[in-house]
């Protein structure tokens, strides 16, 4: 299975424009064979950030989707007039303790980023009890699922709430490389609720780093680009 971990900002003027793009395309998405879920999330910790984390059979199937001439104009749009910053990664889930039914995990591709800042994602998500205390402090939340901030060869994390249904959050540790994820699973104990998932990560791009992106655009204007 692969996962497409997608981070947007949009412009605060173009919020609507992006749930609405989000929206229409929905139907069409469904409809991919080889499609497995898209959950919205937003960031707790950076103001107006977005998580569109879409998870595939394949990569084939993912390249199906990326082919569709209305999702690569939704695209075009995206990255010319709604989004003021991007950032991609796709790669295989290598672990997952709740494989949803009906898929398996089967090795399909074994090289990695060369230019991320990590080779390795964990993604930890769970509904936050209802009775649990009530905080607005992300780190609380972050620690529940599981977080521990002085993992050795952590390089960045986050904490999100699913947008439509508040309260279903998931943390993202990206490590340096496999290995260092692996320690972290090994030294902490899961929350017992809690979904827990690896990816290996294949690409990393975004809007102004185009060196690992698998398709040709124009340079965004705002910020100097980085190519291959």
């Amino acid at each position: 299975m692969f996962s497409v971990i997608f981070e947007v900002l949009p412009n605060k003027e173009n919020w609507d424009d992006y749930l609405d793009n989000a929206k229409m395309l929905r139907p069409e998405l469904e409809q991919v064979e080889g499609f497995v879920d898209n959950i919205r999330y937003k960031s707790l910790i950076r103001e107006g950030w977005i998580l569109s984390l879409s998870n595939w059979r394949d990569e084939k199937s993912l390249v199906r989707w990326r082919i569709r001439m209305r999702h690569h104009e939704v695209q075009q749009k995206g990255r010319d007039e709604i989004l003021a910053d991007y950032h991609l990664r796709v790669g295989q889930i290598t672990a997952d303790n709740n494989v949803p039914a009906g898929y398996a995990l089967t090795e399909q591709r074994l090289d990695e980023t060369e230019v991320g800042e990590g080779t390795t994602v964990t993604l930890i998500n769970a509904t936050r009890p209802a009775e649990w205390k009530q905080t607005n402090n992300p780190y609380d939340y972050a620690e529940w699922l599981g977080l521990n901030p002085w993992a050795a060869n952590c390089t960045s994390w986050d904490i999100f709430d699913a947008v439509l249904t508040p309260g279903d959050q998931i943390l993202l540790i990206c490590w340096k490389d496999a290995a260092a994820a692996q320690a972290y699973e090994d030294a902490s104990a899961p929350n017992d609720r809690a979904r827990v998932r690896r990816v290996r990560i294949v690409r990393d791009y975004g809007k102004y780093d185009r060196r690992e992106a698998p398709q040709y655009y124009a340079d965004a204007k705002g910020g100097a680009t980085l190519h291959a």
